[in-house]
């Protein structure tokens, strides 16, 4: 791990510190919508030579800007738009499919998991899955999953899970009510819950698949204003309470400042392209270095349990021998 690297430290400084690392590599990212971390991280990996940068999302049409900018950076690129709606698993099927039968990505090097909605209002996934739970998490999860054949097929693979420190807002045993039926709903909680699921996640996708040589990384990348703040209105302003109380024993609370869209998605590149002889399977970052995450993403059990759950969710079982 680089000991230079701190919350300052900005994208285009960690791909030039690792360019071996970006270089003739494919990789594929979700939410690359403008004026995110998703598509500040692509722009950042497009300076130094990638073989081919996939974007992932909603609506291609809404970060065809990213795959531009892309394009006049380095026209070499190979840069596939792909139409992805997390809260969708029929749309994450198609996904998966899609990059599967491309023979212009013959494996994935890197898939960074970085889409995701926070605190937004109940509802229910076309899925009938609580749409943070089900997007940040379950998604997320199915998306792996299924491109799992190609990412083993790369000589490092690599997966990094966008989590947050607002994960010590989740609670373990509220995944035996993930759909909030039992329990009055709370956006900043459920927000914790799928960022709880990202981290226990990351631990399972490691001690699976890490004998077929995949990492897997978490990442809390700092707080940075972007889209995702669009269902904070100023009369929810007060819900952050919860939120900002939590993450203040967090023992990385000192350095997280507000960060820009340059050094936001630093954290994230850190994961993605630091050598894995320097990083630990299954490591937690934040502000570019190994973090602490909450005790209880430790508990294998309750990783265990989640995978099942996931697995029953989208109605298929995956298995490390893929």
């Amino acid at each position: 791990m680089n000991s230079t690297f701190r919350s300052e430290t900005t994208g285009d400084e960690v791909v030039a510190a690792f360019p071996d690392s970006v270089k003739g590599r494919i990789f594929v990212v979700t939410g690359p919508s403008p004026k995110g971390i998703g598509a500040s991280g692509l722009i950042a990996l497009a300076k130094a030579h990638p073989r081919a940068l996939v974007l992932a999302g909603r609506t291609p049409s809404a970060f065809a800007s990213v795959a531009q900018q892309i394009s006049s950076i380095d026209p070499a690129i190979h840069v596939v738009s792909v139409a992805l709606d997390l809260s969708s698993l029929a749309s994450v099927r198609a996904a998966a499919t899609e990059l599967l039968a491309n023979a212009d990505i013959p494996h994935i090097d890197v898939l960074i998991n970085n889409a995701g909605v926070m605190a937004c209002p109940y509802s229910l996934t076309v899925d009938g899955i609580e749409m943070q739970f089900g997007t940040n998490h379950i998604g997320h999860f199915l998306f792996t999953s299924l491109l799992m054949p190609k990412l083993l097929k790369a000589s490092e693979p690599r997966v990094v899970n966008l989590s947050s420190s607002g994960h010590r807002l989740g609670r373990l045993e509220q995944y035996e009510d993930y759909n909030w039926e039992k329990t009055p709903y709370n956006a900043w909680s459920a927000y914790g819950q799928s960022k709880l699921a990202n981290v226990l996640f990351t631990n399972e996708l490691a001690k699976r698949f890490g004998p077929r040589g995949l990492k897997a990384y978490s990442v809390h990348p700092g707080s940075v204003a972007t889209d995702l703040l669009r269902h904070i209105t100023e009369d929810r302003q007060h819900e952050r309470t919860e939120l900002i109380t939590l993450v203040q024993s967090d023992p990385d609370w000192e350095s997280m400042r507000r960060k820009n869209l340059e050094d936001g998605c630093s954290t994230t590149l850190v994961a993605a392209l630091t050598p894995a002889s320097a990083l630990e399977n299954g490591s937690y970052l934040a502000d570019c270095q190994v973090g602490n995450p909450k005790a209880t993403t430790k508990n294998t059990e309750a990783a265990e349990k989640l995978w099942a759950l996931s697995e029953k969710l989208v109605g298929e079982k995956f298995y490390a021998t893929v």
